[in-house]
């Protein structure tokens, strides 16, 4: 392994799913070092440090990143400080994977865009849908084969109880820390916009049947991010989307993408993992197209992605900043729509 393949690595937040993926796939990967680790408190990034092997914990973020060793951060925060970390680390010289969701809305997304275009030597990534990952290949070969038919309608429904705990308060339930990302929302945002296109208009009714929770502290929590999302409109392709997203469903655990199309119909059953195509008038006649998908791959391609970048070749990721930055274009105008209770063009903004 030589010095211009060894990739060194600082990560700004390693808890959640930087322990379930990122850091357990890059430690699969030849050249990685990871230098320090930045955690809310020092007590859990040392507990990283000893778990994952790091050189060194940091209590300021700014350390890893002014660090001239470090080539590349990982953000591991919630949303309310991936801009900020974002942009810093851009404009120190180093390569950028942000966890998901991408910003806190669609302001903080165009200067994340705009930080990232001013340095196009340097790698910015998002982590993407596990949905897109796992699937995306049989789905975009299905729409190119024409055994669907042309795209009709798209439907997407998500339903789960995550929210329905009065005694339980998430991050992803505090606007302060998720800014106008809502539940699964996003992730669905993303994999349709890759799938089908994106929305050119959309009408959004969003509620909060739960409003007040206790958190653990036993304190009375006012709620504002809706636990509940309706929502419908027109797609770039033409066809028709419509959305139902729901955090308070008893008893129904649902995350399914259904695509009619005018000589099929495909069910991505994402819970259960297969995708299936209905093409004749019984219900029973449908054929199994993938209960496999496509390998998580991310880490790797963002690391070939920056040992690309020193080579001074050309780089791709999916998705990058300026692709990210579309779903926050989705939840802003989403935001918007419910709360204004009009129909939203998305080419207003």
């Amino acid at each position: 392994m030589t010095d211009q393949d060894r990739v060194r690595i600082s990560f700004i937040g390693a808890g959640g799913i930087c322990e379930q993926r990122h850091l357990p796939n890059l430690q699969q990967i030849p050249g990685i070092e990871l230098v320090a680790v930045c955690n809310r408190s020092r007590e859990s990034g040392q507990r990283a440090q000893q778990k994952w092997g790091f050189a060194r914990v940091e209590t300021e973020w700014q350390k890893g990143i002014d660090d001239p060793a470090v080539d590349a951060i990982f953000v591991g925060t919630w949303p309310y400080l991936h801009r900020e970390l974002s942009i810093a680390a851009l404009n120190a010289g180093k390569h950028v994977f942000c966890q998901a969701r991408l910003s806190m809305d669609w302001a903080e997304a165009r200067q994340m865009v705009a930080a990232a275009q001013a340095q196009p030597q340097l790698v910015n990534m998002v982590c993407p849908s596990p949905f897109r990952v796992r699937w995306e290949r049989t789905i975009k070969q299905l729409l190119a084969s024409g055994r669907l038919g042309e795209l009709q309608t798209v439907s997407v429904e998500s339903t789960s109880f995550a929210n329905g705990n009065p005694n339980q308060v998430s991050w992803r339930e505090e606007r302060e820390l998720s800014g106008l990302n809502i539940m699964q929302v996003g992730i669905f945002a993303e994999t349709i916009q890759a799938w089908c296109g994106e929305y050119q208009s959309l009408a959004a009714t969003t509620a909060i049947p739960l409003r007040e929770k206790t958190t653990a502290a036993g304190e009375k929590q006012l709620i504002q991010i809706p636990q509940i999302v309706s929502l419908s409109g027109m797609l770039s392709s033409g066809a028709i989307c419509r959305e139902y997203h729901s955090g308070l469903a008893i008893g129904s655990e649902r995350s399914e993408i259904t695509l009619f199309g005018s000589r099929g119909t495909c069910v991505a059953n994402l819970r259960e993992g297969r995708i299936t195509l209905a093409s004749g008038t019984s219900p029973h006649d449908q054929t199994l197209l993938d209960e496999t998908g496509d390998p998580w791959r991310v880490e790797q391609e963002f690391i070939d992605a920056v040992r690309a970048a020193r080579r001074g070749e050309a780089w791709q990721v999916s998705p990058d900043f300026a692709a990210g930055s579309r779903y926050m274009l989705k939840m802003q105008a989403l935001h918007d729509s419910a709360t204004q209770l009009r129909t939203v063009k998305l080419s207003e903004y």
